[in-house]
């Protein structure tokens, strides 16, 4: 239940908040026990490098990858929905283009305990958020060219000390904005 009142009271306590994004304590679970903080590998070796470099401000974000967040309705219906792992940074950099810093609230939830992935699913799930990134970069004029990217994550594995190339396929899909689908634009709301 923190969870929902956490996320939901800046939203209701205050009108100018659009956004509000989860932090807590992220501790590893390793077999031997929990290790205290740790967790947010990729906020700390691709995030906060990349937004210290173009978008200084939202280094204020504590847990930017985390996946908790609440928004207004008419928010979430006028930005694009990515459906893979840039989700998280794309609404940070949508939300802060459109409605600046002031928008957006953060709330501790204070202690969730992840599942550790591994370092070849960090790897990939950077590959994901790297194209989003870069898509935004773009969008938001920060960047003049774009070249194409490729969309084949290419990392390597040993076993018996024979490296053996892994390639997989990591493509950034997105929906459009909610309020520019016809059948969404055309409902009917109950009163």
């Amino acid at each position: 239940p923190r969870f929902v009142y956490g996320l939901v009271a800046p939203l209701i306590k205050r009108d100018e908040v659009h956004y509000v994004k989860a932090f807590y304590d992220r501790p590893l679970n390793y077999s031997s026990g929990l290790r205290a903080s740790g967790g947010g590998r990729v906020t700390e070796i691709l995030i906060r490098p990349l937004f210290s470099l173009f978008y200084p401000d939202l280094t204020n974000v504590i847990q930017p990858l985390s996946g908790e967040y609440a928004a207004r309705r008419e928010v979430l219906e006028i930005i694009p929905f990515p459906i893979g792992y840039g989700v998280e940074t794309s609404h940070l950099l949508d939300l802060y283009e459109k409605f600046g810093l002031d928008a957006f609230a953060q709330t501790d939830l204070d202690r969730r305990v992840h599942r550790n992935q591994t370092t070849s699913a960090l790897g990939k799930m950077s590959f994901g958020i790297l194209q989003t990134f870069f898509n935004r970069l773009h969008a938001q004029g920060k960047i003049d060219q774009m070249p194409d990217m490729e969309t084949f994550y290419r990392r390597f594995e040993v076993e018996d000390g024979v490296y053996s190339q892994l390639v997989q396929e990591v493509v950034e899909e997105e929906r459009p904005p909610m309020i520019e689908v016809e059948g969404y634009r055309n409902r009917s709301l109950p009163s």
